[in-house]
């Protein structure tokens, strides 16, 4: 795989969404823990959307944010490895891709003239 697509990042968000308990239901330390799973995943997720929604010219100025915010989310999502829904194609770290830049949506700018 050379970039993580956005179908991935779809599965990712809906799995990790998906496994975090409603807080209404909940009280005391049970609900502050889920609003704490819920805002972390959260930030996790606008990083690395902002990330693929900056123009090019930014992207070095949000890779760096994005790639560990994706593998944090990747992380929150390995919580639940063994479930049946776990998308085992969209939980993979960034460094496990065969490219420099994962989260971007385009390869990155003179890549042959960087190595």
């Amino acid at each position: 795989m050379e970039r993580i697509s956005e179908d991935q990042i779809a599965q990712l968000v809906h799995f990790v969404f998906a496994r975090i308990p409603d807080t209404a239901p909940l009280q005391g330390e049970a609900r502050r823990t889920a609003m704490a799973l819920r805002l972390a995943a959260n930030k996790q997720i606008a990083a690395v959307r902002f990330h693929r929604t900056s123009a090019p010219q930014h992207a070095a100025e949000t890779e760096l944010h994005a790639a560990a915010s994706w593998n944090l989310l990747v992380a929150l999502a390995q919580i639940w490895h063994d479930h049946p829904d776990f998308p085992a194609d969209a939980a993979m770290e960034t460094f496990e891709f065969d490219c420099e830049s994962p989260l971007s949506t385009t390869a990155p700018r003179n890549a042959s003239r960087q190595r």
